[in-house]
């Protein structure tokens, strides 16, 4: 299919909304469009096509048809990416090109308007403080880029060229001329440079300069800890309780002040600091420091200003430095007549001149000498502890004349650690206040959320009952509630009055008793006023968080879990939880829907250098598992997980598209989750239960740094995950509720009793009764969608007994290199395929042994009866051996006969030609070239069973066949499409190659998986796969060895099977109408491959003409002692498999006169087949010596050498490089046929 006949229903992700995101919109479709080679559709090159002269009418109409869908194509892209109104707008048009030239009209920047707005708006903007160079420039980008829309377009490049040369120069003025000021240095700079920078450059120049200013800042701001006073100004004593006052340390010594550098200790004359003009401070008045909280660094002179933001900031970092995180809060909340303490590194002590702050006062037994800045001398004679509900402060100096509260702590070194304050043991009184101030407690609007949107009055009962914490009282308007919940307004009362008897009758009918009705939701009006409240939650929910709709789901579940626990005026302002459990719940979990959060990813998941979490996006709760679930926008799955989730209460913006192809958690997704105990600051009142282990421990391979996407022939394939919201019922209980399913049951019970498959009677004594269920199957088409819903009754066979009421169960199927065969013959000669179905087969099968069957599920019977069948059902041993008996001597009297060699294989010779039916359990196909008595036959089967012409071959047990003139095409794409979405790798890269190159699995390599039935069930699906896709029977034959205990490293390699399909999930068999049909066999083994058994692999395949009908890679039995003796074995297996297609293709009609070719790549294998001399080296191969050589000599086959480089047969036998690999799928005709 051509790439641009792909329907999309919405290309792009960006809705056009007018003007103010026309230019991105028109940049996105305008690239889309040109992807698909339609863009010349919307500029008017691509013009209705004219009828030629001598142009036919059928091919005039196709280009016309071709045309006509195209631009209904695109104008369909563009209505479904665009906002209602917009596309209203657009239902008039019948040709992408007017549609497309109305938008550039209206929302473009053509028009004088508008430009003169962009105009406006960019010499408007200037850089904010705070705002990031990069923020700035993609403001003026986006401006710039709208602008150029309205560009004349340039006949001569020169010109081109010089006009957008002079244009970027202009847009580096305006760029640099709208800086913020602390950009002025460098802006000098930039501008100074000759020549001019371009743009580019410029912006790289200042983002830099912008990352050294942070970093430049933020270390000023730390510099402030670390500044030492000049003098002490307060006599401090050398120990506690020591105040006699004579420490040198805080003894003031020199009062001499320099004017120069402002500092104490010397004067101008002998001030140290270099390059001081005499003059500047000749005239100067000495001016004494004018507040003891003033400090400098002894190594500048600088003085740091400070805002008290940037105070209050630096005395939390200094808090957290010291290791105190609530000093910062308790030093503003200290009562008083000033809430506010001065944090001063120059003070030696803690003082305050407020007694009433001490919660212990005592005299000083020395006088308190406290040295101010201009010189004085305070004398404090009392000091105490100032201790409240938050704060306990010890040795704090009481003097009514300091005016302000004073904070200090002891100097060490050059940093100044606060220690001697601690809390209290008893809880906090005031902490709301303190949050107010410093912290950040949660407000009402972040439980508002988190209780998924709760009304205010609901959680105000919960925060009066301090099931919340502390929460800090601000009132808030939700616009999502008011989106989301809004009510229809009530009618108001009648104001009019009667006047007159009569004038107004009211009137009402009672009767008869009401019952529940179809369509009548307000007969059950408590549930569905609950629906209403959820869903109004839900869709707050959705817009408050602006996640997508399509995880409404998630969305509920959050909403009922939140209900639960939110107070119910039906319960007297109790929690449902409450009520249930008899204990208020615990609220600490919960958070808000759709904020992001940090997930930590499983080890192989990374690799040393890469991120140890992902941002995802919060969606709720696990409902089985402790662990939040969480949404992962990058590989598109559903995490659930706690370790290392930090809750946020951000809202979440997605890094990548927002996908929501997560509702079908594969098995494969909930293996990679690690799910531990507990939750982060969640205690659960109730156990939660087990959780299952990691089974595997998977180590991919070394990511590409490419960026891949999805090729554009899977984007068909997006109707496959529509089928993971059917549901296919377990119990007839559960079936018994669906419409559907009951039609289902009733069209097989009504099947069962018209074919009299029981009689009702009563069990006679002595015999034993077997069980029956129900079976519930939604058939599906090739292209994935709904065939019919399908119940069978199948009997509990495994309670028979031999010998009782079973004897022989065997019964032959279709080999499948039969079915392959058969189709390359009819290829080749062209001959049309039929398939035909029975309807329940099994029933068609005649018992000779008595069995007995409880009744079935939902048919009507007296209590003591019992179903003694006449026919085979589904489920009995010997169900099928009696339907294939009953087949086969039913056809037989048409004058069929079976083949010697696939007794499936019926045919008949007429006079006009061969007809050929091959039967696998209920389906055949039919072919031929008598095309009448292909007729005949189909009207014969559908007298004597109840058939179903199924047409043209085209699906045939999951295999996709498509017919064409030059052959047919065999795929296995849906049944690969959906293992891939079983093992959650829909979205996984792609390899190159099946098997690593050179990898060797062993028993005992990775850890044991701890649940295997997940690698088993794959391992059988791909089993199955190798039907079509002979690329992967030697890795498929590999993983299959470990069935029994599979670990780590085989589950890797399974998932590198798949991620190989994935990439080449189209590939199949083509068989060529011009194939000749001459078989041709090729034989290889590759020598002691296994390490751990040193056992040999057997590979062969063959050829009918170019059509590749058989193949296999095998384990050989017996070790082989050297490489002679294991091509030798191999091709003896090949002999096999090559007597057994000669003779099957003799019975579909070819000459098997001539010997069949069979290609070795071993010389001395080939030279024992032709001798007949043994000798001791050999005599351990004779057995397969003399058969092989029979066969030779009889003519069956002819051996040829063949180079490895020609040997086909390579490719079953060990792992290849992907250029091998590659060429041998060609030279097998493995071809991709995408739909």
């Amino acid at each position: 299919m051509d790439k641009k006949d792909i329907f999309l229903p919405r290309p792009i992700n960006t809705i056009l909304e007018g003007n103010k995101n026309y230019l991105s919109w028109s940049q996105a479709m305008r690239s889309f469009l040109k992807s698909r080679m339609l863009w010349h559709y919307c500029t008017g090159a691509m013009t209705i096509p004219v009828k030629g002269a001598s142009e036919e009418d059928a091919a005039f109409l196709s280009r016309m048809i071709e045309w006509d869908s195209h631009n209904h194509m695109i104008l369909t892209w563009i209505r479904n990416t665009s906002i209602p109104s917009i596309s209203n707008l657009l239902g008039s048009f019948d040709d992408a090109k007017s549609a497309w030239d109305m938008l550039t009209k209206r929302y473009s920047t053509t028009h004088g308007s508008m430009k003169y707005q962009l105009v406006v708006e960019l010499h408007q903007l200037r850089q904010e403080p705070g705002q990031s160079i990069n923020d700035y420039y993609d403001q003026l980008r986006f401006i710039w880029d709208q602008i150029d829309l309205s560009d004349p377009t340039w006949a001569c490049s020169k010109d081109a060229q010089q006009y957008a040369s002079i244009r970027d120069e202009f847009r580096l003025y305006e760029f640099l001329m709208s800086l913020h000021k602390d950009f002025e240095p460098t802006r000098g700079q930039l501008l100074n440079c000759s020549p001019a920078p371009s743009l580019d450059t410029v912006v790289n120049e200042l983002v830099r300069e912008e990352s050294r200013l942070a970093t430049l800042q933020a270390q000023n701001k730390l510099n402030v800890l670390a500044i030492t006073p000049s003098i002490p100004l307060i006599e401090q004593p050398q120990q506690l309780g020591d105040f006699s006052g004579s420490s040198n340390r805080c003894k003031q010594t020199n009062k001499k002040f320099c004017n120069y550098c402002k500092r104490l200790g010397h004067t101008i004359e002998t001030c140290y600091r270099p390059n001081k003009s005499t003059a500047a401070v000749a005239n100067t008045e000495p001016t004494p420091p004018t507040t003891s909280t003033s400090a400098e660094s002894q190594s500048s002179g600088s003085t740091i200003n400070l805002s008290s933001t940037e105070l209050q900031e630096i005395i939390a970092q200094a808090v957290r430095m010291a290791g105190n995180a609530s000093l910062s809060t308790a030093l503003s909340v200290l009562p008083g007549k000033s809430q506010t303490w001065l944090f001063d590194f120059a003070c030696c002590n803690h003082m305050t001149p407020h007694s009433s702050l001490f919660s212990n006062l005592d005299p000083a037994p020395h006088p308190l000498n406290i040295h101010i800045a201009d010189g004085s001398t305070m004398h404090g004679n009392s000091l105490g502890f100032v201790s409240t509900s938050n704060l306990s402060v010890p040795g704090v100096f009481h003097d009514p004349r300091t005016g302000q509260e004073l904070g200090t702590g002891p100097r060490v070194g050059r940093m100044f650690p606060v220690n001697n304050l601690h809390l209290p043991h008893v809880a906090p009184v005031s902490v709301a206040a303190a949050a107010a101030a410093v912290s950040s407690l949660p407000s009402l609007a972040l439980w508002h959320s988190r209780l998924s949107h709760a009304p205010s009055s609901r959680v105000q009962q919960l925060v009066s009952r301090g099931l919340l914490g502390s929460v800090s009282k601000d009132n808030f308007d939700c616009t999502s509630c008011q989106l989301g919940k809004q009510p229809a307004l009530p009618f108001n009362n009648s104001e009019s009055i009667s006047n007159s008897i009569f004038e107004l009758i009211h009137s009402d009918v009672w009767g008869p008793s009401p019952v529940a009705s179809i369509g009548t939701s307000q007969q059950n009006g408590r549930a569905e006023r609950k629906l209403r409240h959820i869903l109004d939650t839900v869709r707050a929910l959705l817009l408050s968080a602006k996640v997508p709709a399509p995880f409404w789901g998630e969305a509920s579940l959050h909403v009922v879990h939140a209900i639960n626990r939110i107070p119910s005026a039906i319960i007297h302002n109790q929690t449902p939880y409450e009520r249930l459990f008899g204990s208020p719940p615990n609220y600490h979990h919960l958070r808000s829907f759709g904020s992001a959060c940090f997930v930590l990813l499983q080890p192989h998941e990374h690799n040393k250098l890469e991120p140890r979490s992902r941002l995802c996006c919060f969606l709720g709760y696990g409902e089985t598992q402790k662990g939040y679930r969480c949404y992962d926008p990058v590989s598109h799955r559903l995490r659930v997980s706690h370790e290392s989730l930090v809750p946020s209460t951000n809202t979440f913006d997605p890094p990548l598209d927002f996908s929501p192809d997560i509702f079908d958690v594969s098995p494969r997704q909930v293996a990679d989750e690690q799910i531990n105990d507990e939750l982060p600051h969640f205690e659960p009142r109730s156990p939660a239960p087990a959780l299952p282990e990691d089974p595997s421990q998977y180590i991919p391979p070394r990511h590409s740094t490419r960026v891949r996407s999805i090729p554009p022939h899977l984007l068909d394939y997006h109707c496959y995950t529509a089928l993971a919201t059917l549901h296919e019922p377990q119990t007839y209980r559960e079936a018994s509720t669906d419409p559907l399913w009951q039609i289902a049951i009733k069209e097989e019970l009504d099947a069962l009793t018209k074919n009299h498959t029981w009689d009702l009677v009563t069990l006679p004594p002595g015999q034993s009764v077997v069980g029956c269920k129900w079976i519930y199957k939604i058939k599906t088409r090739s292209d994935g969608s709904v065939e019919r819903y399908k119940a069978r009754l199948v009997a509990k066979g495994f309670t028979q007994e031999y010998g009782i009421d079973y004897e022989e169960t065997f019964a032959p199927v279709a080999r499948i290199s039969s079915v392959r065969a058969l189709l390359a013959v009819a290829a080749a000669c062209k001959w049309d395929l039929f398939q035909m179905d029975v309807k329940n087969a099994f029933l068609n099968g005649d018992l000779s042994e008595e069995v007995y069957m409880q009744p079935p599920p939902g048919l009507s019977v007296e209590s003591n009866k019992v179903c003694h069948l006449r026919r085979a059902l589904y489920g009995l041993k010997q169900a099928p051996r009696a339907w294939f008996a009953k087949f086969s001597s039913t056809i037989f009297r048409l004058g069929y006969t079976a083949s010697s060699y696939d007794s499936t294989l019926f045919l008949r010779c007429t006079d006009k030609g061969t007809i050929l039916l091959l039967l696998y359990v209920d389906d055949m196909i039919i072919t031929g070239d008598d095309l009448s008595g292909i007729q005949e036959l189909k009207d014969f089967l559908s007298q004597q069973f109840e058939m179903k012409d199924l047409g043209h071959l085209n699906y045939f047990l999951g295999l996709e066949i498509t017919l064409s003139t030059d052959g047919l095409y065999i795929t296995q794409a849906k049944y690969a499409s959906d293992l891939l979405s079983q093992a959650g790798l829909t979205n996984s890269k792609t390899v190159d190659t099946p098997v690593e190159l050179n990898a060797h699995l062993t028993p005992l390599g990775g850890k044991p998986l701890s649940n295997p039935s997940l690698y088993r069930r794959l391992v059988g699906s791909l089993v199955y796969l190798t039907v079509t896709c002979p690329d992967i029977s030697y890795a498929v034959h590999q993983v299959s060895q470990y069935l029994s205990a599979p670990r780590s490293t085989h589950y890797a390699a399974v998932l590198r099977i798949l991620q190989y399909l994935k990439g080449t999930l189209f590939h199949g068999l083509f068989y060529s109408a011009q194939s000749p049909l001459v078989l041709r066999a090729f034989s290889d083994a590759d020598w002691a491959g296994d390490p751990t058994d040193r056992r040999s692999t057997t590979g062969y395949c063959f050829l009918l003409g170019s059509s590749l009908i058989s193949w296999r890679s095998k384990k050989q039995t017996f070790v082989a002692r050297s490489n002679t003796e294991a091509e030798y074995r191999a091709l003896a297996d090949t002999t096999s498999e090559l007597l057994r297609l000669r003779w099957l293709l003799k019975d579909l009609g070819l000459s098997t006169s001539s010997a069949t070719p069979l290609y070795c790549d071993n010389q001395s294998a080939i030279h024992i087949a032709h001798n007949d001399v043994f000798h001791e080296r050999t005599k351990h191969i004779e057995i397969d010596y003399h058969f092989i050589r029979y066969h030779l000599v009889h003519g069956a086959l002819k051996l040829f050498s063949v180079s490895s480089k020609y040997q086909l047969a390579d490719i079953f036998t060990k792992s290849l490089p992907k250029r091998r690999t590659r060429d041998l799928v060609d030279n097998l005709k493995l071809v991709s046929h995408p739909p």
